[in-house]
């Protein structure tokens, strides 16, 4: 604790004394302080669990004394050991990048450290940390009974995902197979339901289509077998750099990338791409072909171009699998009962199908059909995938792919592991994640992420760890080894109605709805992200909404809220004046939060702001003086007692200041010199964070500012300037007092004098004395 200013009153006679406290001079600087210590009571601060190698970084000891000040006390090397028990705590002192590199630190040499075998398992293999402590008889009933109702649902809805993302139907079943069992085994959501979906399906079919354009390669060029080989092995090779870009993302603890993506952003581009999703299965509801395209305008045009070939017989049963699906749906929503029913939907509807073409042959009455599927399980296409020789080509599909699916699956995992109080390791489900897509890729499939309506079914089917995975993936060989002929006789109108059934639930109105209610600026990001992916294309939408999310990221953080704080009457707590209007403020003191990080994107926004409100401070302070001095020169009051005319402390509150960078000390370096020497203002600061202290000893800013004006709180730091104002008013009263008596005793000694030459005059003019008499009067 800093001893408390010198006072000048120890040297003062009684009726001095009397004078200074009753001088109305600095009337204003002891109300202040008497006000600040009878409203208030002191805090206790407690020692931070953080000590530099020499000393204690700071001393939080407060005195019952309303005038003593808490000030961190700062060593001179500024060299911090932390001592604490927790990884968190040390996170709480490190800024984004640091608590990076140190989360990635413990990551590997907590693996090189010694482990049990159990340990070791749990980390290679996660499904052992919910196998050690799974419930049989309570789990295993619900688990099968999940894995069965995902697997009926996955089997429809996997093979009208291939034919969107452009590939043969047995691809959707093969990325069905193998990745849900790796996902079991090295996933860390237990609820989770992987495999293909709609907007993952899309952005594969638009990127690679856009890859063999830029190549030169088109269908017209060569025989429909060939470019659907070339095709097919791009989608393999996409699907196993997908998992390793996943695998390499959890490695390195990246997961926090996709933070990025603002909700309303995400929601957007998801709402647009839905649209373009059913539109593109138009095809098959229409009965006659239309190019693809990744536009709202290419679409339409294109539907509309051949709409003379339209077939009613596919449209009416398009619309009826449609309507069914959607009432399923609705029915399921409103009756608890009948929840079953959203789940089942997909296979009654296929069900339904199939019956019909092999009843009534509606192949034969122009009504097209799945018709072959290879019988018997995926083979290992590994030979087939590598070597890569276009990953330049394949890097934006597979980023967007890599981006938007883990998005996806990371939100629904994160809500699922909440409900059923676990935690999830986001690192673990990024490898999860990379290894299921590796398998899909090195096993005949295209990459997949987890599903938001196969989970919902997996969770409300009551399933508790990936076992319901497993039956899952069983379900599908089984169709693979023994019903392929039976699902060679759907109808693909079928298979587009369940897919357009399952994206129009991904069109969000009403978060734009909310948006518009809540919050216009977010509503504008919404439509911006959602225009923009409608007719701009999918590839540009997705480039567009994740430049907007950037750019809102490098907005809030280049200009970061600031405040002028006062006072809370009563209190010693200290807010933002416009929040808080009543809040009390002090005639030369600016006291000013930044409430963000101070780094070199917003060092200029944040010395701008101080200048203002130092600006607007002085200004208050001269336009008072000025209206008092025109009220006192018409003797409509009477002269202005405060005499603080010029601001003499600027505060900067770095309470929520996590971290500062050299820019940032740059920038308080100048601003500290230009107030002292331009202004003579001193620049005071506010319970910096042991790191940012320890830049500043580093740096030396904390000598240039004066260790004795570095404080504990901000009410400290008013103490402190509040005294040092009513010192210096008072030496400034005891100079003044000290004039006017050496005044006085000159005006006296002048008097005395012309006293004694009027009486010399006199007895001259009336008298006439000798010598010595004359030499009497002068020596008197």
């Amino acid at each position: 604790m800093t001893d408390p200013p010198p006072s000048s009153t120890a040297s003062v006679d009684n009726e001095d004394a009397s004078s200074i406290a009753n001088s109305s001079i600095i009337t204003r600087h002891r109300a202040n302080l008497n006000r600040i210590s009878s409203e208030t009571r002191r805090p206790t601060y407690k020692v931070p669990d953080v000590q530099f190698s020499r000393a204690t970084l700071r001393k939080w000891s407060v005195s019952n004394n309303s005038r003593s000040r808490a000030t961190a006390t700062i060593p001179e090397d500024g060299e911090v050991v932390y001592n604490v028990n927790a990884d968190n705590d040390v996170d709480d002192l490190l800024s984004g990048g640091e608590q990076w590199v140190e989360q990635l630190k413990r990551s590997f040499c907590g693996q090189c450290r010694s482990k049990s075998a159990k340990e070791w398992m749990a980390t290679f293999l996660p499904m052992t940390t919910w196998l050690s402590t799974y419930k049989w008889r309570s789990y295993l009933q619900t688990d099968i009974l999940a894995g069965l109702t995902v697997g009926v649902m996955i089997i429809p809805q996997s093979m009208s995902y291939a034919k969107l993302a452009g590939l043969p139907v047995q691809f959707g079943l093969y990325s069905s197979l193998m990745p849900i069992y790796a996902y079991s085994m090295f996933g860390s959501s237990r609820q989770l339901a992987v495999g293909p979906v709609a907007i993952v399906s899309l952005l594969l079919s638009t990127g690679l289509t856009l890859v063999l354009e830029n190549e030169g390669i088109m269908p017209e060029s060569m025989s429909q077998e060939e470019y659907q080989a070339i095709y097919a092995t791009l989608a393999l090779q996409t699907s196993v750099l997908v998992g390793i870009v996943y695998i390499a993302m959890g490695a390195l603890r990246l997961g926090f990338v996709t933070i990025f993506l603002s909700h309303a952003v995400v929601s957007g581009f998801t709402s647009a791409a839905s649209i373009i999703i059913g539109l593109s299965q138009l095809k098959y509801i229409f009965g006659y072909s239309i190019p693809n395209d990744s536009t709202l305008q290419g679409l339409v045009k294109n539907l509309f171009a051949n709409i003379d070939k339209f077939n009613w017989k596919t449209f009416v049963l398009g619309m009826l699998c449609v309507g069914t699906l959607v009432g399923l749906k609705k029915v399921a929503a409103t009756s608890p009962r009948l929840k079953w029913m959203r789940a089942a939907g997909p296979l009654l509807v296929t069900v339904i199908c199939i019956v019909l073409l092999a009843t009534i042959d509606l192949e034969s009455h122009g009504i097209p059909i799945v018709n072959y599927i290879p019988p018997g399980l995926p083979s290992f296409t590994g030979g087939i995938v590598f070597p890569v020789s276009n990953i330049s080509n394949l890097a934006i599909v597979v980023l967007s792919i890599a981006i938007v699916g883990f998005m996806e699956s990371i939100a629904i995992a994160k809500k699922l592991a909440q409900l059923h109080g676990y935690d999830l390791d986001a690192s673990r489900e990024l490898v999860g994640l990379g290894m299921a897509n590796a398998m899909s890729g090195l096993f005949g499939g295209y990459p997949v992420t987890g599903s938001f309506s196969r989970s919902a079914v997996n969770n409300d089917s009551g399933a508790h760890s990936g076992l319901s995975g497993i039956i899952t993936a069983s379900l599908v060989s089984v169709v693979l080894l023994c019903l392929t002929q039976v699902f060679e006789l759907l109808a693909l109108t079928a298979l587009a109605a369940i897919v357009i059934s399952g994206v129009i639930s991904l069109v969000d109105y009403t978060e734009a709805i909310y948006l518009w209610r809540v919050h216009k600026f977010d509503y504008s990001v919404w439509m911006v992200a959602f225009i923009g992916t409608l007719f701009l294309g999918v590839e540009l939408g997705l480039g567009l909404s994740v430049g907007i999310s950037l750019l809102l990221v490098i907005f809030e953080s280049a200009y970061p809220h600031t405040a002028v704080l006062g006072r809370l009457p009563g209190t010693h707590q200290y807010r933002n004046i416009k929040q808080y209007p009543d809040a009390e403020l002090y005639d030369g003191i600016v006291l000013v939060r930044v409430d963000a990080p101070i780094y070199f994107a917003n060092t200029q926004h944040v010395r701008d702001k101080i200048q203002k409100y130092y600006k607007r401070a002085e200004e208050t302070l001269h336009d008072t003086h000025e209206i008092h001095n025109i009220n006192a020169a018409n003797n409509e009051i009477g002269p202005l007692q405060n005499d603080v005319q010029h601001l003499q402390f600027v505060v900067l509150d770095l309470s929520p200041v996590s971290h500062i960078d050299t820019s940032g000390l740059h920038t308080l370096q100048e601003m500290n010199a230009t107030f002292q020497e331009d202004k003579g203002v001193q620049l005071c600061l506010s319970n910096p964070n042991p790191r940012v202290t320890q830049r500043l000893v580093q740096s030396g800013l904390a000598n240039e500012i004066g260790r004795n004006h570095i404080f504990v709180s901000m009410h400290d730091a008013v103490h402190f300037c509040l005294d040092h104002m009513d010192t210096v008013e008072i030496e400034r009263h005891l100079s003044r007092m000290s004039l006017n008596k050496l005044d006085s005793q000159q005006d006296h000694q002048s008097y005395d004098s012309n006293l004694v030459k009027k009486s010399l005059k006199d007895e001259d003019i009336n008298s006439s004395t000798d010598n010595n008499d004359v030499e009497v009067g002068l020596n008197l």
